[in-house]
């Protein structure tokens, strides 16, 4: 068929319109701008920033790498090579501190055992292979302490022990501390080595380290381990007798990276392991660089292995180690820890965006790191935790970061809203973000689905607990107040205190088949959407109010109360024995009321109840423990002894109950409820949104900006 040129024309027209109708719906709403994503980010495993801040604390830190790794000395001025560690190989690493030094002795096999028993309440102790008079010994110590006295007081705990008794000693259990005479330089570590073994044939403490001078990295001695320098000048002089080169006595704050040769218990006793001790306030840090791509593995953090490079360096007198890492390769461990490997693709961009703009507005919150690797930032476990769809999610979303009014957003999400997000300004933190969504009903139920609800029965004994509801059928009959009677259908069912699994909780009782049991309630199966915690008792709530309540609240604890909630239905004010419970901002109360997984609870008192009087007064029984009477069929009142108490509410519902205080939480949702849900994500992506629908939906007003 033949088209004249104005009908070839306007059948264009309405092709090219149509295209842009549905490229248009179809494209995402990425805007490119002036948003800088750095390459690295700055991740502290451990890092001191003061009692009343952020402290994860380690004495030592040990690395390893499959494929070997290079180490960098760094400081203010220089970045130089400071030596290899090989394939397979430990390096250690400490401050330079003092430490209480305990045995010195020529058998190994004692050291070790000495080792060990310091070992079974300490994570500080090491054995130390030295020369003296051309043999091995080895010095046992304890600690990195950060002054002389700390380290004698540990020192006076193990001789007091006696964890050396019986072990012959070639000098006095004593205080070792960072100061020491210098003595070098010396062209290489190897004839470092042998300076070091002909002072210590004049009995001398010689170890070699590492020192930069004039932008290069020098080989020198440092010869004993003084408490503090009023000993120095005469070891000065000792050592220059001894033939020491150059002895000097360095000034405080020099800058050096002390190389030990410590013994371990990992694999192969006899091998020594180079161990790094670094000085406390000197700015010097040593940096692991991996020789290959297999990552480094840090032992001290559950023996995870990262990406990157780590640095260790001394802060606050502690010491620091930091993991330098690309940007989008410390998502592909965030992402894959914080969601499921399975969930969908589009919940896995939602949560890079999330996770990126985070870590991004965060800036270098931690003195000398971005974030921390633990969800006070959010969790970070290395390599392993990474997989092929969290990496996907990550790559398809790179640079991709949420910003509002030309800033990057602190994107908080959490867990599971419980089915509702949570209003920041009067439920969590009492922060005004207007970014993040308030009030959004959430689809979090994901954890519920496919599991079986729980049966809350009464047993025989008086006793209460759960048992799921396929392990029981309708036996027919009613008890007495008009619940059902259950049947237990196999031998051996447990009944539990909460209705969940939980391998390292005994059962509260267990029954056997055809057991008749009392229906009082059928719950869920307690998951990160519906729980239930309980009953605790006023003992260990109290304790754990009082932990962070001020002013502490007057025990016995008698009544524990919800008294306002915000508009999500989360806890924002809670009353113990009618007084205010003050924790601070509402978030606290879940780790004051022993660790709830979120705020959004009601809490039931099985110990208050109101009763008619014989006179038809109301009776609150919760100032009258001990007192409850019933009077029988012959008109006799009798006290009730047993904890345990049935009675029938106003409903004409049986409930459990007990003669003491106790309380039951019945919640919704896990974390603080702000921002996006990650169930909630994944039950969107479910019914087809995508990534930036589902960003937006939880962080309103935002746009997605990428990396310039």
């Amino acid at each position: 068929m033949i088209l004249n040129a104005r009908s070839s024309y306007s059948r264009l027209l309405l092709m090219v319109v149509l295209i842009t109708v549905i490229v248009s719906g179809s494209s995402r709403a990425i805007v490119h701008a002036a948003v800088n994503v750095p390459d690295n980010i700055r991740v502290a495993f451990f890092i001191n920033l003061g009692a009343n801040k952020y402290q994860s604390l380690t004495s030592v830190a040990t690395l390893q790498s499959t494929d070997g790794m290079n180490l960098i000395w760094r400081d203010p001025q220089f970045s130089l090579p400071a030596g290899n560690v090989a394939a397979g190989n430990s390096v250690r690493f400490a401050v330079d501190g003092y430490r209480a030094l305990v045995l010195e002795t020529a058998d190994l096999n004692a050291a070790i055992a000495v080792l060990k028993k310091i070992q079974a309440s300490s994570s500080a102790a090491f054995v130390t292979r030295l020369t003296k008079s051309g043999k091995p010994v080895y010095q046992v110590t304890e600690g990195t302490y950060s002054s002389a006295a700390g380290a004698k007081t540990a020192l006076t705990k193990w001789t007091g022990s006696g964890v050396a008794t019986g072990v012959q000693t070639l000098i006095s259990a004593r205080v070792a501390g960072p100061w020491a005479v210098e003595t070098g330089p010396y062209s290489s570590a190897y004839e470092a080595e042998i300076a070091a073994d002909q002072l210590g044939s004049a009995g001398l403490d010689s170890f070699v380290a590492l020192k930069p001078r004039e932008g290069a990295l020098e080989y020198v001695l440092r010869v004993g381990q003084e408490q503090n320098e009023s000993t120095l000048p005469a070891l000065q002089e000792a050592v220059a007798a001894a033939g020491g080169l150059n002895v000097r006595i360095p000034a405080a704050g020099e800058s050096y990276a002390l190389i030990r040769h410590d013994m371990t218990l990992n694999g192969n006793a006899n091998k020594p392991v180079d161990f790094y001790a670094i000085p406390a306030g000197s700015g010097a840090v040593l940096r692991a660089d991996p020789a290959g791509a297999g990552g480094i593995n840090l032992l001290e953090r559950s023996k995870r292995t990262y990406r990157g490079s780590m640095e260790v360096s001394v802060l606050n007198q502690s010491l620091a180690v930091v993991n330098e890492v690309d940007y989008e390769q410390y998502l592909y461990s965030v992402v894959g820890t914080e969601i499921g490997a399975k969930w969908p693709l589009e919940a896995q961009k939602a949560q890079a965006v999330a996770a990126r703009s985070y870590a991004l507005s965060s800036g270098m919150g931690y003195n000398i790191a971005h974030v921390v690797d633990t969800t006070l930032s959010q969790a970070y476990f290395g390599i392993a935790s990474e997989n092929a769809m969290a990496i996907e999610g990550v790559n398809q979303t790179a640079g991709e970061v949420l910003t509002s009014q030309g800033k990057v957003i602190n994107a908080v999400f959490s867990a599971n809203a419980g089915g509702i997000t949570a209003d920041n300004a009067t439920e969590i933190w009492e922060g005004d973000d207007s970014f993040l969504t308030a009030g959004a009903e959430s689809p979090d139920d994901g954890p519920q689905k496919g599991l079986l609800d729980w049966y809350y029965v009464a047993l025989s004994s008086g006793q209460a607990g759960y048992i799921r509801s396929d392990l029981l059928a309708d036996s027919g009959q009613k008890h007495i107040s008009g619940a059902k009677y259950l049947k237990a259908t196999a031998e051996g069912i447990a009944v539990r205190s909460k209705p969940q699994v939980v391998a390292s909780v005994e059962p509260i009782a267990r029954i056997g088949s055809g057991t008749l049991v009392v229906e009082l309630d059928k719950v869920p199966e307690n998951t990160d959407y519906s729980w239930i915690e309980g009953p605790v008792t006023p003992e260990v709530l109290l304790a754990s109010i009082n932990k962070r309540a001020k002013p502490q609240i007057t025990g016995p604890l008698r009544t524990l109360e919800v008294t306002k909630t915000g508009p999500s239905g989360r806890a924002t004010e809670v009353k113990a024995n009618g007084v205010t419970v003050d924790v601070g901002v509402s978030d606290n109360l879940r780790g004051a009321l022993n660790g709830l997984k979120s705020t959004l609870f009601t809490i039931e008192e099985t110990g208050r109840y109101s009763i008619l009087n014989g006179q038809g007064d109301q009776v609150d029984s919760s100032g009258q423990i001990g007192s409850l009477k019933i009077i029988g069929g012959d008109g006799t009142a009798s006290s009730v002894t047993d904890p345990n108490l049935y009675v029938m509410d106003g409903k004409g519902n049986l409930r459990a109950g007990t003669t003491a205080p106790a309380f039951n939480f019945l919640g919704k949702g896990y974390g603080h409820g702000l921002g996006m849900s990650q169930w909630g994500a994944r039950g969107l992506a479910e019914q087809g949104y995508d990534y930036q629908y589902i960003l937006k939906y939880y962080y309103k007003n935002v746009l997605i900006e990428k990396d310039a």
